[in-house]
């Protein structure tokens, strides 16, 4: 494991796309998404994309410079083609101008299509709750990339369908809830076959239903499909809440509904922000915020617990540990950069 930091690791990729004669701003925000992404301890989102960025400018995927354009809209929403350009420039384009519609009409809503894959959900959630606002996200992958299984099948049918809220809190790092809807994001799989690392049970199933830990497996013919989250007792809850995102990801945004290997990968992506203030002021809502969480600090602490922490606390913290200590990169993605 190699270290390095998020400076470091910005130039890296700032200079890969400088040589791809990729624009200097939309340089800057995928390079931000990535290394953001490390920065939190999600480096299933991180440079680790470096690779599939250039391949897919390359073959011809992504598309530098497109317009993001605006299919329809009113005072509170907006549908948006994304032309195929570099998802994290367009999901930060639809998120702010989702933050500038609610500040006229108290809750907007932006609806995106035609948009690669954009990563971390939670950085664009974050630019809301920087504003004082409520912003929840959600994604399919275009009706492409089939990889989970619903709750009783054995086959893909589903992609990870993340979603994200940022809430925010006067003086403090925003609650954050970033999670996929199957047991585990895609991109972890890849962490772990990078360090040549088994898979815990219940991530994966073969094509026979039985659970595998091995990585190699999800990238096989057939692949393995990933389990949506709740386990064997209730992933029939992250099933149902996997096929809501995928229905306003997806169907709500024109990108449509998972359907297989004969779709465009990418990601339909549904916005919504919600203006805190114009509910009530702004530091009221926070002060009860932070009293509930306050509350659920209080309860008494299993055993082997050292401290109850709310959704995104642990991401704060690992961000303020790697910018001490530094952002680890496994040899693998290192070596996958250097080739570059």
């Amino acid at each position: 494991m190699l270290t390095f930091t998020a400076e470091e690791l910005t130039e890296i990729c700032l200079s890969v796309f400088q040589k791809l004669n990729i624009p200097t701003a939309e340089a800057e925000v995928v390079t931000k998404s990535m290394v953001d992404a490390n920065r939190v301890g999600h480096d299933s989102h991180g440079v680790i994309h470096l690779t599939k960025y250039v391949r897919e400018l390359e073959d011809g995927l992504i598309q530098p410079g497109a317009p993001t354009e605006t299919l329809h809209e009113s005072a509170s929403i907006a549908v948006l083609d994304g032309n195929w350009g570099f998802g994290p420039v367009i999901a930060t384009r639809a998120v702010e101008m989702a933050i500038q519609k609610a500040k006229q009409t108290d809750i907007s809503s932006v609806a995106v299509s035609r948009c690669n894959e954009v990563g971390r959900l939670g950085g664009y959630a974050c630019l809301a709750a920087d504003a004082e606002m409520i912003g929840l996200l959600m994604a399919n992958d275009h009706g492409g990339g089939a990889c989970v299984a619903p709750h009783g099948g054995v086959e893909g049918r589903l992609s990870t369908n993340p979603m994200a809220c940022a809430v925010p809190i006067e003086r403090q790092d925003p609650i954050v809830l970033d999670m996929s809807t199957s047991v585990v994001a895609s991109g972890k799989i890849r962490v772990k076959q990078h360090h040549n690392e088994a898979l815990p049970h219940g991530w994966l199933i073969d094509a026979e239903g039985k659970s595998t830990t091995n990585p190699d497996d999800f990238y096989g013919v057939p692949p393995a499909a990933l389990l949506p989250f709740g386990g064997s007792v209730s992933e029939h809850k992250g099933f149902g809440l996997s096929v809501i995102v995928d229905i306003l990801s997806g169907a709500l945004t024109g990108a449509g509904c998972s359907k297989g290997e004969d779709a465009r990968v990418g990601n339909g992506l549904f916005v919504l922000v919600i203006n805190v203030v114009s509910f009530r002021g702004f530091p009221g809502f926070s002060a009860e915020i932070q009293r509930f969480v306050d509350y659920l600090k209080s309860a008494k602490r299993a055993a082997e617990v050292n401290a109850i922490r709310v959704p995104g606390e642990r991401g704060w913290e690992e961000q303020r540990r790697r910018e001490r200590e530094g952002i680890p990169i496994d040899i693998e993605t290192w070596a996958q950069i250097q080739a570059l």
